[in-house]
């Protein structure tokens, strides 16, 4: 207790001893520490998100994911899917991060560390103090133009990522965050190329005799000027399984290329986004397709494995379009349009067969409103669809989402 009475009394000295020094900068929670050459800056928010279902909704959102995940809305026709109207409110989603910067003879050297508290927390949910766990969302460190640690994908385009009130959007983009090592060359004035390598999904997860050999590979071209941007992405990833028994293992791999195009125009003070993003089972990469885990006995899963042991890839793809409307200051409309659709590879000449999921199709329709320089309301609805192959099965979403987010300052 006395250690950490110590820790507490030096974080209250800082606080106080920060803003003393804030004079020298004028970005907003930015202070130079005293004593050093270094910068840092605190941000972050709360956040209150309210959801009403007059579809189905997974059944175990506090485990799994209370915010959109087409694929796993239940099918209509299921008990599951007949649980309706359904409310939940969360204040999981606030966050709060660090950032420093420090100059040095090798470019600036900057760190950031990043949390939420949405990671799930079943036992002591809502059915009791509505606990739940801090999570890391980014951790890295830069020098230059190199970057190490854990961020966003590169293959994700943070630029034409639409702008919707659901915590996670469209299932079209990449929404995962990974371990990396990247370098950002500068090609000229506003073009750029980053390559990294980033952390596979192996053995770590799921079974099947999965284990992790190299890191997924990315490359992104972004080029960006005052009519907006362009980016080009490309992502490899390397299937692997040990197939044979005991004593007589074999490796049996499959190398998977998927790619993506995405872009934003402004229109004056209005801005389109959009994206084409597809390939040989791009998984996570894909959101809608992030489930993309190995299937022997039967076609779940889009990476799946045929009589011989061989891995078969599924091809899969998707798109959405963004359009956001600003009214005036205050206030800022948006509608997205997003589909993916997975194609079936028919393994040792069997047909797909439902459940499993052959296309989906979102839209979104919200508007913001900035009531103050750190108080934001934003509310929307949403709707969403999911078919399977023959014979046909669907689930259908009908949600209406509020967010109240509040600023540090």
């Amino acid at each position: 207790m006395k250690r950490l009475s110590l820790v507490a009394a030096s974080l209250l000295v800082a606080a106080i001893a920060l803003p003393l020094s804030a004079s020298a900068e004028d970005a907003p929670g930015v202070f130079k520490i005293p004593g050093t050459d270094s910068t840092i800056k605190f941000y972050g928010y709360v956040q209150l998100d309210a959801t009403v279902d007059f579809g189905g909704r997974p059944p175990d959102i506090e485990n799994w994911d209370w915010a959109t995940i087409l694929p796993g809305v239940p099918a209509d026709d299921s008990a599951a899917g007949k649980r309706k109207p359904q409310t939940y409110l969360t204040a999981r989603t606030s966050r709060f991060g660090i950032q420093t910067n420090t100059p040095s003879p090798y470019g600036n050297i900057g760190v950031k560390l990043e949390g939420d508290f949405n990671g799930p927390s079943y036992f002591q949910s809502e059915n009791y103090t509505n606990s739940v766990l801090f999570r890391l969302r980014q951790a890295y460190g830069t020098m230059g133009n190199l970057l190490i640690g854990q961020t966003w994908t590169t293959f994700l385009d943070m630029g034409a990522y639409p702008d919707v009130v659901d915590f996670n959007g469209p299932g079209s983009i990449a929404l995962v965050r990974n371990p990396m090592v990247r370098y950002t060359f500068g090609l000229s004035e506003g073009m750029n190329l980053a390559v990294a390598l980033e952390n596979t999904r192996g053995q770590q997860y799921g079974a099947d005799n999965r284990f992790q050999v190299i890191p997924d590979l990315i490359a992104n071209f972004t080029m960006s000027a005052k009519w907006g941007h362009l980016s080009l992405r490309a992502v490899g990833q390397d299937y692997v399984r040990q197939v044979g028994a005991a004593g007589a293992e074999t490796n049996k791999s499959k190398f998977a290329l998927s790619g993506a195009a995405s872009g934003s125009l402004k229109l004056g003070g209005d801005t389109l986004v959009a994206q084409v993003v597809g390939g040989a089972s791009p998984g996570r990469y894909l959101f809608n397709t992030l489930g993309n885990e190995f299937a022997t006995g039967d076609t779940h899963g889009f990476v799946t494995v045929d009589a011989n042991g061989d891995i078969q890839t599924w091809n899969a793809y998707a798109y959405h379009v963004g359009f956001t409307h600003v009214w005036n200051g205050t206030v800022r409309s948006n509608v997205v349009w997003s589909q993916t659709f997975i194609q079936d590879p028919k393994i040792d000449g069997v047909a797909a067969a439902a459940p499993t999921q052959k296309e989906m199709s979102q839209a979104f329709v919200n508007s913001f409103f900035t009531l103050t320089k750190t108080v934001e309301f934003g509310v929307e609805y949403e709707w969403g669809v999911w078919k399977s192959f023959a014979p046909e099965v669907k689930g259908t979403q009908n949600r209406v989402t509020g967010t109240f987010h509040y600023n540090f300052f």
